[in-house]
């Protein structure tokens, strides 16, 4: 375990113990004023139970000890072994003090310390070996005065171990105060936290309003406090969204226990291996995915990893593995849940469906691997001839996938048979505030979340559009991609403008297609709200929102949009052509082509462009010596190609009343730490051909030349050209 993670399970420890001391201490003390002290009895003795379990998983065995020794101690006040006495009292508040100690100490150094606790053990140990039975107090009066938690030595010396309680009372006993670890923290009501939520919501529509009127006037003044604004919306919304997040280990704690228990049911051998637990996600994105996480462990027991002797038989270990990554990515959060098992048979898979007719057999002659694969999601699939507490009913599997897909995610399966299986589960940070493009279609704005979106293309007519399957298809960079019609699946009136169309390319699970509609508007954050009863069966949309000037969108749910326009069924045979048409392609990449300094044709490979954007040059500002700029609720670093590659420096200030009005900026993304804009002449194309590498790095900042579209063209190294910027950058992308 890396020293950061004890650091944080530490004071995770230290949280959760200094709450449970403080319940302990106050229960201590209703101890002698209430008649009846059972119930409080109770809760002391689950508090220290609880204290000293947590102790098993660190180093602390004097904590444990002293946790141990008092939970004794009330094991025997609780069974009435032993009656409630001013020296129990005593020693009891004394015990609280002295964890307390240890607690503080743990919290300087990381260490329980070296100080003896051996008289106090002793006393505990010898009360609890004395089991007298209990004196019924004839009086509600309290039994002793609680203004100290030291020990009376004037006490009355007729309770057993007495002499060694009166022996502690020149000790480790001053009563502590509230130390950073217990006073930095507090517990907040989720309902809070979800209205606080509501409110930064608004605040963002708000915000998105205001600036949306800020285009209309052109007052310099009112535009830069627009930009404030925006830039304090983004901070708050960022701050209450993270005391939302929840560390993925809050669900996956309770798995080992879940794995073993299974594996005892089925007779297996079953280890459990755990990789990225500190991964955060939205509170209520955890509790949606808890049951399908536990329906994926079940699955990989039950039946992916085998029985020992049928293990050992095919030469693997008699140990099967199971395996939890977690990780962010992309602005997704990625889940792996896999065995090293059987893996699945698809020919099984395939019969099975048939019998429970699920597919006929002609379907299932011309199934690809993959679908094959998909038939355990179908509802009411199972592979168990019979009906038992571990192979269920068959209504798991199904569950699973509609639940991740409700909150935006996909689940691919990935399987190899005799090596095992791994479900691949990738969903949203969270729901509440998502960016999102903006489009029109008829007259009526909708929502594309952005984590859905791969490219945007201008389509100048019709002729481009081909019939592939009875699918109208575009061919983009030699591959076909199926299209959709906005308009059609509305049932709206035909398209506005026949002469240039906006084709927005999705994606669903590993596979794309293009959504034809008008117009492009903007990217912006939208506040995502849920449909009304009488709207929640469209599969079409996932939810609406309000844009600034009042115009309530749809949100276009793209997995439901591919289902019920039938793309998804003929995806196979699609997939299959645009495979044929890249192996006859060779090896090719994607580049996004621009013109830098003196007309040089550039380019960079797309999967690092995050997005394009047009900002005014007076919006960039300087801090230090970094040109900036505001986007997004993000202040990003601003470079300069002509400052790179030619010295001139086009935003000093002699020289930035010269420049266009508008700049062209590529957001790219090296690291996922780290974005940076650059500014270009003119973006030219996105192109998919073989590089050809034609010579050695032209200059300072290009990785090397090839020939595309016929032209010499300078591929850029990104992570050079920005050390060459500002090195201090990548210090901070690297370094976290």
């Amino acid at each position: 375990m890396e020293l950061n993670e004890i650091d944080d399970d530490i004071e995770a420890f230290l949280v959760e113990s200094y709450e449970n001391l403080n319940h302990i201490e106050r229960d201590i003390i209703e101890l002698e004023k209430a008649s009846e002290q059972g119930e409080a009895l109770v809760r002391i003795y689950r508090s220290l139970h609880t204290l000293k379990g947590n102790c098993g998983f660190l180093p602390f065995p004097n904590l444990e000890s002293l946790a141990h020794a008092g939970e004794n101690l009330l094991s025997c006040l609780r069974d009435r072994q032993l009656a409630i006495t001013p020296d129990i009292i005593s020693i009891l508040l004394q015990t609280v003090d002295s964890i307390r100690q240890i607690l503080s100490q743990i919290q300087a150094t990381k260490d329980e310390g070296d100080r003896d606790y051996s008289p106090l053990l002793v006393a505990l140990t010898e009360l609890s070996e004395t089991k007298q039975t209990p004196k019924v107090s004839q009086s509600h009066e309290p039994i002793v005065n609680t203004q100290t938690p030291q020990i009376d030595a004037q006490a009355p010396k007729d309770t057993a171990g007495s002499e060694s309680v009166e022996s502690l009372n020149h000790e480790l006993t001053e009563i502590s105060t509230p130390t950073t670890s217990e006073s930095a923290y507090i517990r907040v009501n989720v309902n809070l936290l979800d209205q606080m939520m509501n409110l930064v919501g608004e605040l963002v529509l708000a915000r998105n309003q205001v600036i949306g009127f800020s285009t209309k006037f052109k007052d310099n003044g009112f535009a830069a406090t627009c930009q404030h604004l925006s830039l304090l919306t983004a901070q708050l919304q960022e701050g209450v969204m993270k005391t939302r997040l929840q560390p993925i280990s809050s669900i996956w704690q309770k798995l080992p226990r879940v794995t073993r228990d299974l594996a005892i049911a089925s007779g297996k051998e079953v280890e459990v291996e755990m990789e990225g637990a500190d991964t955060e996600l939205d509170k209520s994105i955890i509790e949606t995915i808890k049951d399908p996480l536990t329906h994926l462990v079940r699955n990989c027991i039950d039946h992916g990893i085998e029985l020992p002797a049928e293990r050992v038989a095919c030469g693997k270990p008699s140990l099967g593995r199971l395996f939890l990554r977690a990780f962010h990515e992309s602005g997704k959060v990625n889940i792996e849940i896999g065995d090293d098992g059987r893996g699945l048979n698809l020919e099984r898979l395939k019969g099975r469906a048939q019998q429970l007719g699920l597919v006929s057999a002609v379907q299932a002659a011309t199934m690809s691997e993959s679908e094959a694969m998909n038939l355990i999601f179908l509802s009411g699939f199972s592979t168990a001839e019979q009906v038992t507490h571990l192979s269920g009913r068959g209504v798991g599997m199904d569950i699973v996938k509609s639940n991740i897909e409700k909150i935006n995610g996909t689940v691919e399966i990935h399987s190899q048979q005799g090596q095992g299986t791994t479900f691949k589960i990738k969903i949203p940070l969270t729901l509440a505030i998502i960016p999102a493009l903006i489009v029109s279609n008829g007259g009526n704005y909708y929502a594309i979340p952005q984590a859905s979106l791969l490219e945007l293309v201008r389509l100048e007519a019709f002729n481009s559009i081909e019939i592939l399957y009875d699918v109208p298809v575009y061919r983009l960079r030699g591959n076909f991609v199926p299209l959709v019609y906005l308009n059609q699946v509305l049932q709206q009136d035909s398209l506005s403008n026949l002469e240039t169309l906006s084709l927005v390319i999705v994606q669903v699970d590993n596979y794309r297609f293009g959504l034809v509609l008008d117009t492009i508007e903007d990217i912006q954050d939208i506040v995502v709200k849920p449909l009304g009863r009488q709207l929640k069966a469209l599969s079409l949309f996932a939810g609406a929102t309000i844009l600034g000037d009042g115009t309530v969108a749809l949100i276009i749910d793209v997995v439901g949009l591919a289902n019920q326009t039938g793309i998804t069924a003929k995806k196979q045979l699609l997939s299959e052509n645009a495979a044929n048409s890249q192996e006859q392609g060779g090896d090719r990449q994607t580049i996004l082509l621009f013109e830098g300094p003196q007309g040089a044709r550039m380019g960079i490979p797309l999967a690092i462009a995050f997005r394009l954007e047009e900002i005014l040059a007076s919006a960039v500002e300087k801090v230090v010596n970094q040109d900036v700029f505001q986007s997004y609720g993000q202040i990003l670093p601003l470079i300069d190609l002509h400052k790179i590659f030619s010295d001139s420096d086009r935003f000093n200030d002699e020289a930035l009343a010269t420049v266009a009005e508008t700049l062209q900026i590529i957001i790219v993304s090296p690291y996922s730490e780290l974005s940076v804009g650059l500014v270009v002449d003119r973006i030219l194309d996105i192109v998919e051909e073989p590089l050809t590498i034609k010579g050695i790095p032209s200059r300072p900042g290009v990785l090397f030349c090839a020939v595309i579209q016929g032209q010499i063209t300078e591929i850029l190294d990104i992570e050079t050209v920005i050390r060459i910027a500002n090195p201090h950058l990548l210090q901070l992308a690297t370094h976290g």
